[in-house]
């Protein structure tokens, strides 16, 4: 057991005494959230679970990097939270019972399950979307597949493309006329108090948080089953807007038009949960090669997409 490995550590607690026993659930942030921690939301979450279950919940948060090197040693969580493809948790997830979500199955059954989602966005402050194109247009590059995003709305051609950071303040600063972002945009322009308009994009999205349940143990398998309910739940859900998040099976409760519209905005079409690194880095290549206009790209982003 390695002190870099922050749930191995766990392991050694003393579980509390008015518990019948531990769920252990590590979270990884995939890519940028609304506003807030969804590690810290988990963990509010888990306090209903805790109540009416009597197990105590232990969230970890991990990076891709510590939770690999975990699975490793051999070291994995109850329940999984995380936004993409990670070799074992395409190994080590088990298949879910009563659920049904076409970008995490195989072979017909579903390994995970979204408990919360982003969007893409398009902003502007001061104009209607009608005139988006190449020369006043910045794509805001967190990591994710933004370019099948722009690809699948019909934006096509040589598009500037920043940092997240860097293309959220060219576009404060005037240099675009548009920005292409996703929610955490929306929090960082109202939190500047930036009078911008929002319009969520709805024909791709890769901005999923799943959750996946990894162990053989029958009757932990039972509370993390329990556990994915809760935070599926109308109540859980409902308070989504807490972290600038939208909802995958009900109303985030949000007062924010923005997220109100997206989340009325279900994206059409997405991307496996479970492919591997080296498709995934393909799938970027041949977006960003189909959003510039190259057909064998467009083909190949066309094939993956479901």
């Amino acid at each position: 057991c390695f002190a870099a490995y922050p749930a191995c550590n766990a392991k050694k607690e003393s579980e509390p005494q008015s518990y019948r026993g531990v769920l252990r659930v590590w979270h990884i942030d995939s890519f940028e959230g609304g506003t807030g921690s969804r590690a810290a939301f988990l963990r509010n979450a888990a306090k209903t679970f805790e109540q009416k279950s009597g197990m105590y919940v232990l969230v970890t948060a991990h990076t891709a990097e510590s939770a690999a090197l975990a699975a490793e040693e051999g070291i994995l969580p109850d329940v999984l939270s995380f936004g993409r493809y990670l070799d074992f948790a395409a190994d080590d997830a088990k298949a879910l019972r009563g659920f049904d979500f076409s970008y995490a199955e195989q072979d017909g059954k579903t390994y995970a399950v979204p408990w919360c989602r982003g969007n893409y966005f398009l902003f502007t402050s001061e104009g209607d979307f009608s005139d988006v194109g190449t020369e006043n247009t910045v794509i805001s590059d967190g990591g994710t597949l933004v370019d099948a995003a722009a690809f699948a709305e019909g934006m096509t051609g040589e598009y500037a493309v920043e940092e997240s950071v860097r293309a959220y303040v060219s576009f404060l600063n005037g240099k675009y006329k548009y920005l292409l972002g996703t929610q955490r945009d929306l929090f960082r322009f109202r939190t500047r108090g930036a009078e911008v308009q929002a319009k969520p994009l709805s024909s791709f999205c890769d901005l999923y948080q799943y959750l996946s349940i990894c162990t053989d143990d029958p009757a932990l398998f039972s509370a993390a089953e329990e556990f994915v309910d809760c935070i599926l739940s109308e109540e859980v859900q409902g308070k989504l807007s807490q972290i600038g998040m939208i909802s995958v099976s009900g109303d985030c409760g949000s007062s924010e038009p923005a997220l109100q519209a997206a989340q009325q905005a279900v994206p059409s079409s997405g991307v496996s949960v479970f492919l591997s690194e080296s498709v995934q880095t393909q799938l970027q290549e041949a977006a960003r090669a189909a959003r510039k206009g190259d057909k064998n790209g467009a083909i190949f982003l066309q094939k993956i997409l479901s």
